[in-house]
């Protein structure tokens, strides 16, 4: 009896374990602290005019800020294995006591020439809408409508830039992810990465014709493929979803003006 005992007592452990797995893939429990990933208001509006492949076009600038308001920090370990020219990334998720949980494959770094330096893929996404179609496809739970026109840059380098809310638990009081490498990149708790209006590609290409009069919302979305684990198991849409990582900015044109709309 004792002996039958001890192998249910092995079978129930081993059972346990097997749950549990690798170090690399295990689920998310309850001790675990993710990034919660939201957006600023995109803001420093302004026309420009950029030659894209050899031709004149008009371009709308924006400067964009993607901040963490999670417990936990957001960090991307870079992994170059020989003979592959892209790096692939790891999200590392770490426990409440701060050591490593789990890592998941979650994308590639890329160089980008233009800026010099090591960009992660799918960061952000810029869309500009005229205020009708934005409001029909809002009335209508976000199924029928399209954006008039999408931005081309939604590689980042992701780092700590801008103190965006020193009052949240754990955020330091100075940048902790500084470099635009391929090895590691991240973004602190409390800390935002902001691009500035006047980088290469920080706009939404308007095509061959400046923008006409009328009233536009500027959407601008982080994550937009949810490539990043914000909650356990992606499981949390307060989070993991594209309208929890947005933000908005309202505007018309008059006379080749932008005239924000508070």
């Amino acid at each position: 009896m004792h002996m039958k005992r001890f192998l249910l007592f092995l079978l129930a452990a081993f059972a346990f374990l097997a749950l549990l797995g690798s170090p690399e893939t295990t689920q998310a429990t309850s001790h675990e602290r993710y990034p919660d990933l939201r957006t600023l208001v995109p803001k420093d509006l302004r026309f420009d005019t950029e030659t894209i492949d050899g031709s004149l076009h008009h371009v709308l600038r924006l400067s964009n800020t993607v901040w963490h308001a999670g417990e936990g920090r957001l960090e991307l370990r870079g992994e170059s294995p020989p003979g592959v020219t892209k790096t692939r990334v790891y999200q590392r998720i770490y426990a409440a006591a701060g050591s490593l949980a789990f890592e998941e494959q979650v994308g590639e770094f890329d160089y980008h020439p233009e800026h010099g330096h090591w960009h992660f893929g799918d960061f952000a996404e810029y869309e500009l809408w005229t205020k009708a179609e934005y409001d029909k496809w809002i009335a209508e739970g976000r199924k029928v409508g399209a954006a008039q026109r999408r931005g081309t840059k939604t590689t980042f380098c992701i780092i700590d830039t801008k103190h965006v809310d020193n009052s949240l638990p754990g955020s330091p009081s100075s940048a902790q992810y500084t470099q635009c490498n391929n090895a590691l990149q991240g973004l602190s708790i409390g800390w935002g990465d902001t691009y500035p209006y006047y980088l290469y590609e920080q706009w939404v290409d308007l095509g061959p014709s400046p923008l006409p009069d009328g009233q536009y919302v500027l959407r601008s979305i982080a994550d937009p493929k949810d490539r990043i684990y914000e909650s356990a198991n992606k499981g949390d849409p307060t989070r993991e979803s594209a309208e929890a990582n947005e933000a908005t900015t309202f505007f018309r044109v008059q006379r080749g003006r932008i005239r924000i709309q508070r």
